[in-house]
């Protein structure tokens, strides 16, 4: 009898010992369930910024969200009038919806189209008032990418995608006029001069639009080290990703460099601040330089003014899963996903952090997770991307003038930029297609 409870005294001390150095040193058993481990106590305590209720968060993992794909999800579109099926495959059910007011002008949208001649693919469409597909453009994945990312207008009149990673112009005409591989181009574009500024991996950089050359302008590991009493870049750090004096060696590297072959470049591991945004001051704000730097970084809800020679922090304020700020002279906007919450926003933040609400997902029943275009125009309209498939164009007073839903049978695809392109400026762009012919 003693020996049997001295046996299973044993048996539990080693079960408990095993139990114990599995948990300390991730080995057999804990290794195959730390991760669901991990993700349910994540779960349990939520996001800090998440306002929802345990129990319907527990309720929504166990009910398919489909909204964003279907179409009968936009109440309230009674005038919506589908667009002109020449571009579109005829045999589709459902073509993407279009409702205008404006008597002049033309709405361009990037996304995902289904064309007569083609499968579902990446296309920017060109809109007139009255619903017709006066140009399209289309902008094919490489590789094995196939998501759409972000196209820029120039001033030129040229198309400027990210896509899959590579920098890729088109003329207005569709012709690609140069063409960057794919290096790790990323998210929303600004243009200063002849050059482009926007991300590569982790660093900014900008790009001459006439040679293409490659400068860089901040890395990240520049502003990680030279802001110490900045908080929000002093994050516990995981073994995949450590900023050591060494590592500015392996990031940031601009295209003349001779051993960028070699160099590691993607220094971010588990992606702990995500960057998403580069926009130039080009002296529409008084307050700081006119080469300073307005920086997004989605994971840590932050946004940042930068001093580009310094890579010191001028001024941060924060949002939720944010894109897209832009300088405005006492301030800037944002497009405030509010990931964690249950509608978006696009709001006005004065730099002594006072904040008004422009457009409100409340409104409109919008919520858009990732991503987030938007642009004013000079008559203080507000153009903005909402759910994924839709964008609105309110007048100063938030009248909707326009909205858009693209929709393909009885599914919505994902749109990811819109611009309105100006009579004045389409003539203009028209012009010099013309000519290079």
């Amino acid at each position: 009898m003693k020996s049997k409870i001295a046996l299973w005294y044993l048996i539990v001390v080693f079960l408990f010992s095993w139990g114990f150095l599995s948990a300390r040193y991730h080995i057999f058993p804990w290794s195959l369930i730390d991760g669901f481990i991990i993700t349910v106590e994540n779960f349990v305590k939520g996001d800090p910024f998440d306002d929802t209720p345990l129990a319907r968060r527990v309720v929504a993992e166990f009910k398919d969200d489909t909204a964003q794909f279907e179409a009968d999800n936009h109440p309230g579109f009674a005038n919506g009038k589908p667009l002109s099926p020449d571009f579109f495959d005829p045999g589709q059910k459902g073509l993407p919806l279009f409702f205008t007011e404006k008597t002049s002008g033309y709405y361009m949208v990037y996304g995902i189209f289904k064309a007569a001649s083609n499968g579902l693919a990446p296309y920017a469409i060109l809109i007139d008032h009255k619903g017709n597909v006066v140009r399209s453009w289309h902008l094919p994945f490489l590789g094995q990418s196939k998501e759409s990312r972000r196209i820029f207008i120039s001033r030129e009149g040229d198309l400027i995608t990210n896509n899959s990673d590579a920098l890729r112009c088109y003329s207005w005409c569709g012709d690609l006029k140069w063409e960057i591989p794919p290096s790790g181009f990323h998210h929303e574009m600004d243009e200063w001069g002849d050059k482009l500024y926007l991300w590569r991996w982790d660093t900014v950089v900008s790009v001459d639009k006439k040679d293409q050359s490659v400068t860089t302008i901040l890395r990240l590991i520049d502003l990680v080290m030279n802001n110490p009493d900045v908080v929000e870049l002093r994050m516990p750090l995981t073994d995949e990703f450590r900023y050591f004096e060494e590592a500015r060696e392996t990031s940031a590297v601009d295209d003349k460099d001779p051993n960028l072959a070699q160099k590691t470049g993607y220094f971010r591991g588990r992606d702990p601040y995500h960057p998403n945004t580069v926009s130039v001051n080009k002296g529409v704000c008084p307050l700081f330089p006119p080469d300073a730097l307005l920086l997004s970084f989605r994971h840590i809800d932050t946004v940042m003014v930068v001093d580009p020679k310094t890579a010191k922090v001028l001024w941060i304020d924060h949002f939720n899963r944010q894109h897209y700020p832009l300088w405005r002279p006492d301030g800037i906007t944002v497009y405030n996903n509010r990931t964690n919450f249950r509608h978006s926003t696009i709001e006005y933040v004065t730099f002594d952090k006072k904040r008004t609400i422009l457009a409100d997902g409340k409104d409109f029943r919008w919520h858009r997770t990732w991503t987030g275009n938007y642009s004013f125009l000079d008559d203080g309209s507000l153009l903005f991307l909402a759910n994924h498939s839709e964008f609105y164009h309110l007048d100063e007073s938030g009248h909707v003038m326009s909205r858009f839903v693209n929709r393909f049978n009885a599914l919505d695809l994902t749109i990811v930029n819109a611009y309105f392109v100006d009579e004045e400026s389409f003539k203009r762009f028209e012009s010099a297609c013309t000519k290079s012919r």
